[in-house]
């Protein structure tokens, strides 16, 4: 169990801790504001979606939904995404303004965990693209497994971080759609540059000291804060990590499979 923490840290240099067939379908993504971004279907509303394994549900964009004509709070109609069907797959329709509005893509939505969890899926960064598949598949050679745990709905692993002084380890939620790690139960050692949000997604505002995960040792990540996690995390882990690998997750059997590529 961790105890609850308060961290002091230099800014920039640390951050402060308080259903269809079997064949696979791909679909070419990329990314924005930190942000994996994926083309899909709901029902008639075709469009751009952040793909965000750290949302639990997958949420409608309000604006998107009406032109679409839905005017009721939650929707229900086939998700279409990388070439695989889900029949009858229920999204809450809400304004996601806030989220999005930063994007130069017009995003339709956001797609969470609960759009992945039939499939065993797959995420290359170079070139960027999400796979479908409803059969486990052998890792790679050389693959670093590690155990996934389902906290608040979302895919989470463990892992520690360090600020130089002060340590904490527990479970980070796997984050797709965050430039960098967000740490719950935290503050900032002073405040951020004038018109930077330290819970934003797409520019932490500080560098984590060290960050260990899979006995692997990630140093100076861009890190902010993580506002209103859910009770047993302790943050999540975004793509300024995950960019290292080629990332397969397979919820029904809890485990990811972290392929190295080479990095710059």
């Amino acid at each position: 169990m961790v105890a609850p923490v308060k961290w002091l840290a230099r800014l920039c240099v640390a951050v402060i801790l308080v259903a269809g067939g079997a064949r696979a379908g791909v679909a070419r993504c990329w990314f924005e504001n930190g942000a994996l971004v994926v083309p899909a279907a709901f029902g008639d509303i075709a469009g751009d979606f952040i793909l965000d394994l750290s949302t639990p549900k997958s949420q409608l964009h309000v604006t998107r939904a009406q032109s679409g004509g839905v005017t009721t709070d939650e929707a229900s109609a086939d998700l279409v995404l990388a070439g695989e069907r889900i029949h009858g797959f229920h999204m809450e329709v809400t304004d996601l303004d806030a989220r999005t509005r930063a994007f130069t893509t017009n995003i339709a939505g956001v797609l969470g965990a609960d759009a992945l969890g039939p499939f065993v899926v797959d995420i290359g960064f170079a070139p960027c693209t999400v796979r479908l598949d409803r059969r486990h598949r052998a890792a790679a050679s050389g693959a670093m497994k590690l155990k996934v745990q389902v906290v608040a709905g979302v895919p989470a692993i463990a892992a520690a971080i360090s600020d130089g002084p002060t340590s904490r380890a527990g479970l980070f939620a796997i984050d797709t759609a965050s430039a960098g790690i967000r740490i719950a139960d935290a503050s900032l050692s002073r405040p951020p540059p004038v018109g930077i949000d330290p819970a934003g997604r797409e520019a932490p505002p500080a560098r984590l000291r060290a960050l260990s995960l899979g006995g692997l040792l990630f140093e100076r990540t861009p890190a902010g804060l993580m506002a209103q996690a859910p009770p047993g995390l302790a943050g999540a882990i975004g793509d300024a990590v995950w960019r290292r690998f080629h990332l397969r997750l397979d919820l029904k059997n809890r485990r990811v499979d972290l392929t190295p590529v080479p990095w710059r």
